[in-house]
């Protein structure tokens, strides 16, 4: 069975990239997981960190992967702490996973070159294909209405 993971942390949510993985697992009989990887530890418990840094956004993930499970996709949520290309590093080396999915970042987000930077990083360091996605253009009303 083919692993897919979207990797994210609370800079980089990649909703359309979740998405994508979601549409790819029902073709292919893939297990998805979704990693929220949050910065190293103030000594705040990682969910509970996750929880105040990430607010909506985080339960907004909550209710796509729950609407994932009730169209039969196997997926799992994991929120991990730490260094963002160790973790997913580790990641996929611990689940064996064949496919990881980032969001490409907007070019008009000032720190998109570093968010790049840091996606090339981390495909030298894993050993499956990862895919890009480009976020899907939005109309300004709902760019408005979604947590950031």
């Amino acid at each position: 069975m083919e692993r897919i993971l979207v990797s994210m942390d609370c800079l980089s949510w990649g909703w359309d990239a979740l998405s994508r993985a979601i549409s790819l697992s029902g073709r292919i009989e893939a297990k998805v997981y979704a990693l929220l990887v949050m910065p190293p530890s103030t000594g705040e418990a990682c969910e509970v960190k996750a929880a105040k840094t990430c607010g909506g956004a985080l339960k907004r993930l909550e209710n796509l992967v729950r609407a994932a499970r009730s169209d039969n996709v196997q997926i799992e949520c994991v929120v991990s702490e730490g260094d963002y290309e160790e973790e997913v590093s580790r990641f996929v080396e611990r689940k064996r996973v064949t496919l990881v999915i980032v969001e490409r970042p907007d070019e008009k987000d000032p720190l998109s070159e570093r968010k790049l930077a840091r996606i090339r990083r981390m495909q030298h360091r894993i050993s499956c294909r990862v895919e890009l996605v480009r976020p899907r253009k939005q109309h300004p009303e709902q760019r408005r209405n979604q947590p950031s």
